[in-house]
């Protein structure tokens, strides 16, 4: 067994012996073998604990951990989160908010630490569970090719790569190895409770399945080792997908150029909203696959996690629910503004420009509304001189261009123009006293519109810079 896993720690898992690496270790039999298969292969440890806080007693644990790394002369780090309040705030399951915390916990460490790598004690049942639980919940291949020897989590960290040295090793060799090198494991009771999804696979699917096969775990195990070449190839496909849809990409939110998602397949799409969900919620694991086909389709809808998908004009948005999404893209105003000067800065880039000239003999029609929705021809004499710009008041009314001077709603205006609603409150209304005479991007007045009788033109352009 040493002369396999030293092949393991140093051709699957890619480690060097020189260099650091962070151990997770929770005190069970997994994370105990982990640690001391490390420790005699001669590798620089840091022991990390992290207490998730879900039982009264997971403070002994810590303690417990923390005493080993110091018998052994080890350093040892650790950290604590309430799990179950995380889990409440971001829609996650208690499982994949500990995940999520676990996670970023011990990456955190592995960059202080200036580690090779974040070492966990996934074995081959922990595969068989995963594969299974990702395919009774509809996971794609990303899913169902399970864990391998070394990756990385980009959403934790870029560079720094997760290895599972123990992946070819069955539970009941971890704890054969404990009790062979006297190893006190802790006793964790939720590994029991099956009111976890995870427990009730290992307690009660699995062992109904090994009836039908006894070698069910290694079935499963080849499944997922098939699946991951063909996962391999098709991550160059999906991060060629990703450079060419990605518009832009912050604290809470993808969004995506959606003419560039047109142009791909339903499969290419799912595979892009897995990998964006990945990166918006680490914690989230495999998202189910209606879910996912719900995103592919590019329509409005709530995804798990708290995610939101929704459109804004030539965008599609991935969010979370809290996010404070840019505005960059969409002027607004503060307040009112006079329209005096020939430019008037509206703030983030934003410039609304006037300019008067006589009108020729040229037929009105040649004064309709221009191509550009953001240059608006008006009538100068009958909107009179006194201009300003503002943004939208309760009760606000509208008479576009095109219905014969009929008024709406403002708030219908904008409804049917499909203008995202975070954008409404403070988009820029060129007024005439307290009469709209253009909604710069949509429609400019009739009242104000050009005519035969037009003189004098004033051409209103905003821009951004």
């Amino acid at each position: 067994m040493a002369a396999t896993l030293e092949t393991i720690l140093r051709q699957e898992c890619g480690l060097d012996p020189a260099l650091p690496i962070v151990a997770g270790v929770s005190g069970g039999p997994d994370s105990l073998c982990l640690l001391d298969v490390l420790r005699r292969a001669g590798y620089r440890l840091i022991v990390a604990h992290f207490d998730h806080r879900l039982r009264p007693g997971s403070v002994n644990e810590a303690a417990a951990v923390a005493a080993l790394a110091d018998s052994l002369g080890l350093d040892f780090v650790t950290d604590s989160a309430d799990v179950a309040a995380h889990a409440a705030s971001e829609g996650l399951s208690l499982e994949q908010a500990a995940r999520a915390l676990r996670y970023r916990f011990l990456f955190a460490a592995a960059r202080r630490q200036n580690a090779q790598a974040v070492a966990v004690g996934h074995t081959a049942d922990d595969q068989a569970e995963t594969v299974l639980m990702h395919f009774l919940r509809g996971a794609g291949l990303a899913g169902l090719k399970g864990m391998t020897w070394r990756t990385l989590l980009p959403s934790f960290d870029p560079l720094i790569p997760l290895v599972r040295p123990l992946l070819g090793m069955r539970r009941a060799e971890t704890e054969a190895y404990c009790r062979e090198h006297n190893l006190q494991p802790l006793v964790d009771p939720s590994n029991t409770d099956t009111a976890y999804f995870r427990n009730r696979l290992r307690h009660e699917l699995i062992p109904l399945l090994e009836t039908y096969n006894p070698r069910f775990r290694q079935a499963l195990a080849r499944t997922a080792a098939a699946l991951q070449g063909d996962d391999e190839l098709l991550a160059e496909v999906i991060e060629a997908a990703w450079q060419r849809a990605l518009h832009a990409r912050g604290e809470g939110f993808v969004a995506f150029d959606r003419a560039a998602l047109n142009e791909m397949s339903l499969p290419l799409r799912r595979n892009l909203f897995r990998r964006a969900a990945a990166t918006l919620r680490p914690g989230l694991g495999e998202p189910d696959f209606s879910a996912l086909a719900r995103a592919a389709a590019l329509r409005p809808a709530d995804l798990t996690g708290g995610l939101r998908l929704f459109i804004e004009g030539p965008l599609l948005y991935l969010a979370a629910c809290e996010a404070d999404l840019p505005m960059a893209d969409y002027p607004q105003v503060e307040g009112p503004r006079p329209l005096d000067e020939p430019e008037t800065d509206l703030g983030h880039g934003w410039v609304l420009t006037l300019e008067r000239a006589a009108r020729q003999d040229e037929p009105a029609a040649e004064w309709g509304p221009p191509a550009d929705p953001w240059t608006a021809w008006l009538d100068a004499e009958a909107v009179g001189a006194a201009l300003s710009v503002r943004p939208r008041r309760p009760g606000d009314r509208f008479r576009p261009l095109g219905m014969g001077g009929q008024a709406v709603r403002l708030q219908d205006f904008f409804v049917n123009v499909k203008l995202p609603r975070r954008a409404r409150p403070r988009w820029p209304l060129v007024c005439a006293g307290e009469d709209i005479v253009w909604v710069p991007g949509f429609r400019p007045a009739h009242p104000a519109r050009v005519t035969d009788e037009t003189r004098q033109v004033l051409k209103l352009r905003l821009y951004r810079m």
